[in-house]
Order: C-alpha cells, then structure tokens, then sequence
C-alpha cells in the first residue's frame, strides 16, 4: 500500500512538473500559460566581482483570457524570514511597523519617525532610519524600488539590530527561471514549479 501512495504521489509530481527553453521574443507553453519572453538582461560576471543581479527576464504570461507581466531572476531573492517585526507602509516621514506577518490577523501596528522609540508588541523598537534603493531605469530589476529600515531591537534585557526590506520579495509569480546557456542570445530554460 505505501507503495502504491509513493508512486502515487511521484507521478502526479511528475506531471505537474513543465518546463520550456526560449529566447528573448519567443513564445512557447509552460504547462497551462502561454508565456513570451519580452526581455532579457545578463549581468552575470566572475565570483570575485560585483555583480547588479543575475540573468533576468521579462515575461508576458497568459492563462486564458488572463494576461499578467512578471520579472524573474536566475539567482530568486530568498523571501526574507518573518523577525518578528515588518514593514505595513513607508512614507518620506514615517515607517508603519507591525508584530504579524502578511495573511494573518492584523497585529499592533505603530508609525514611527527616525530616532523615535515605542513598544511594538513585545520588543521596543527604535527607528534609527532608513534608506531606499532604486533600480536604474536602463537595468531590468525584479523589484525596482525597495527601501532598508534599520531598527534598534530590546526584547527584555536582548538588545539587537535589525534591517527589514520595504516592500517585501515579491510572491511566487507561478514561473521559475531555471538556467540559461552563456552568450550574446542566452536560451533560457523556466519551470512551472517553486524554486
């Protein structure tokens, strides 16, 4: 009988599992989506250098008569782990911090300044400012603007530091970019599972 669920089971991860290779203005089938390659950016360079990103695309993906844009990357963003504290909104003056993640109950919620010190949750939390990032308009970037806020930290007689990312890695758009071969017209391979 466990056999036959493990079998089961390894199957329908089989056939759920769809890959396609295109360049950049191809279209071809990702299991259910139409998906075109509208752009593609390679930034890859040596490990000792200092590279913007990885190999990034641009795709159009349709599903029926939805369509949808998304941006992926070869090297992903890893989601940022929940810390206990996160960024709900951010405003040239303020930061609006909360002590629940994103889909659960709204928690507390307190808008600080920078230098400003209150208790959100169980932790006091002190803003010791922030700064915000921006993708240059020539370079493709999955998130083009994102800000670090950095935080002063004290659960009890614990003191830390701590820089959360406004706003958050963006979800799963339902495409992974898997590989892509070296050259001037990269083929690039996506699948339709989770990296």
């Amino acid at each position: 009988m466990r056999f036959l669920l493990l079998a089961a089971f390894l199957l329908t991860t089989l056939v759920r599992a769809a890959q396609v290779t295109l360049r950049e203005g191809e279209t071809g089938r990702l299991g259910g989506l139409v998906m075109t390659v509208l752009r593609v950016e390679d930034h890859r360079c040596g490990p000792t250098e200092n590279c913007i990103s990885d190999v990034v695309a641009e795709v159009r993906l349709q599903d029926g008569s939805t369509t949808r844009m998304a941006v992926v990357s070869l090297d992903p963003l890893p989601p940022q782990p929940w810390s206990g504290l996160g960024v709900v909104r951010m405003t040239p003056d303020h930061v609006t911090l909360t002590d629940q993640p994103e889909g659960r109950p709204a928690g507390q919620q307190d808008t600080l300044k920078r230098g400003e010190t209150r208790n959100v949750g169980r932790q006091q939390v002190t803003v010791q400012g922030w700064e915000s990032v921006h993708c240059a308009e020539t370079v493709l970037c999955v998130r083009p603007t994102w800000s670090y806020v950095y935080l002063k930290v004290s659960r009890g007689s614990r003191i830390s530091s701590l820089t959360l990312e406004y706003p958050r890695v963006m979800p799963w758009p339902g495409v992974t970019l898997t590989g892509a071969t070296l050259g001037p017209r990269p083929q690039l391979t996506f699948s339709d599972q989770r990296p």
